[in-house]
């Protein structure tokens, strides 16, 4: 499958065959997030949602373009400079499936209203669809505090690695740094703290704190370079604060519950020289604890926010 763009058109996905989404695989967790979509999505926000007249028109726009003869049809030729003016990495053999596929009456050309526009609507709502299910796990994730000893695959974590490397970085410094923590340093870890509030006389919540970190399935500790202009070193703070959110999206996408953690005792040396980190070099932005919610991500509550969008948007002339 192919994806363009046309004029403001969303991305949409010419099929080399009917356009059929699969449900295994690395696709559940597409699934999953659509299922939210269906549970969570009143009746009315979907029905104002696809083939509205906007999308005609643009169906319309697209056909009339490439239907150089205006004959009201495409022939497969027309299709298939279609797909080279919009530069889409389609052979010919994918053209020619695409023009089977869309020319219903093989008739040897593809008719607007029949054949040409179902096909347009049917991509153009998978767009919308894909649309809301990005918006939908930005507004339902959340922390999680409990969770249970599952491990979580390491495939898990370089899937959420490789999209908080993609988070806004303007200077192209990538001042981020990953670091898997393993079960013999989170005891080790765990032990630090214990002794933290041992020496406070807090050995009743030494012990209980020592077994609830040990029991968290998934550590990542992520760091930010230090660098001598404050300037640069606040930008590089920002990108990688925006490298957290995106890991821990992609965690939640993949039914994954994380936690960020900041604690005085991240900021000690005893706790950078147990994960590695050079303090002359580097800083601890955090470390991210990571596993399956205890009942499951929908028994996660929501938190106490209560500002919405028009607290917090202001406008300028």
């Amino acid at each position: 499958a192919v994806t363009c763009t046309v004029s403001g058109v969303s991305s949409f996905v010419l099929p080399s065959a009917p356009p059929i989404r699969p449900t295994s695989g690395n696709d559940l967790r597409t699934l999953r997030t659509q299922t939210q979509i269906s549970a969570e999505t009143s009746e009315d926000q979907l029905n104002g949602l696809f083939t509205t007249t906007d999308d005609i028109e643009h169906a319309r726009e697209i056909f009339d373009t490439f239907d150089r003869d205006q004959s009201g049809s495409l022939t497969a030729s027309e299709l298939g400079k279609m797909l080279r003016m919009l530069s889409i990495d389609a052979s010919d053999e994918d053209a020619r499936a695409l023009f089977k596929y869309l020319d219903v009456d093989d008739s040897g050309a593809v008719s607007f209203d029949e054949e040409f526009l179902p096909w347009y609507a049917e991509a153009a709502d998978n767009a919308k669809l894909d649309t809301m299910a990005v918006q939908n796990v930005l507004l339902e994730r959340r922390t999680v505090t409990q969770f249970d000893a599952t491990p979580i695959s390491e495939g898990v974590l370089k899937r959420a690695i490789a999209c908080a490397i993609r988070a806004p970085n303007y200077s192209e410094s990538e001042p981020w740094r990953f670091i898997s923590v393993g079960p013999e340093t989170a005891r080790q870890i765990a032990q630090l703290r214990g002794d933290q509030l041992m020496e406070n006389g807090n050995y009743e919540g030494a012990g209980a704190k020592m077994k609830r970190w040990m029991g968290i399935p998934g550590w990542c500790v992520v760091t930010t370079k230090l660098n001598d202009d404050p300037i640069v070193e606040r930008e590089d703070f920002a990108s990688t604060a925006s490298a957290v959110q995106n890991f821990m999206i992609s965690m939640w996408s993949e039914g994954v519950g994380s936690r960020l953690t900041c604690g005085d005792i991240t900021q000690t040396k005893e706790y950078a020289d147990l994960v590695g980190v050079n303090r002359a070099k580097e800083r601890v932005v955090g470390c991210i604890w990571y596993g399956f919610a205890k009942g499951g991500l929908a028994s996660v509550k929501k938190g106490g926010r209560e500002k919405g969008v028009d607290d917090v948007l202001s406008s300028v002339p």
